[in-house]
Parts: C-alpha cells; sequence; structure tokens
C-alpha cells in the first residue's frame, strides 16, 4: 500500500490538534485502501457492480 506525502500532510491538516497515534495511523490506512481502490476500478479490474449485488443480496446473513 503506498500512499503520497502530500496526502498525509492533508489528512493532518484537518485533524484535531491533539489526536491518537492509532486514530492517525487508521486514517491513513483507509485513505491509501480507498486510492488503491479507485485506481483498480479506473482500469477495470473491480468487480462488475451488478455481479456484485447479486451475490450481496443471495448471501444467508
Amino acid at each position: 500500500m503506498v500512499i503520497a506525502k502530500e496526502k498525509i500532510l492533508h489528512l493532518l491538516h484537518y485533524m484535531p490538534d491533539e489526536i491518537d497515534v492509532d486514530e492517525v495511523v487508521d486514517q491513513i490506512k483507509l485513505t491509501a485502501k480507498i486510492d488503491q481502490a479507485l485506481e483498480e476500478s479506473n482500469r477495470g479490474l473491480g468487480q462488475d457492480w451488478e455481479e456484485f449485488k447479486k451475490e450481496w443480496l443471495n448471501e444467508d446473513l
């Protein structure tokens, strides 16, 4: 997982002056995962939305 320093600085800018380190790390990881998922989707590597809905709706909860 890779994230740009600029994106981390942007995240830090909008965080409170005092924040738990684990929360900072979680936000960085979440942002990196979202960026990765968007990139994969743009390259056509994601699952088809209609197939996903069918699978999700057919799962036993």
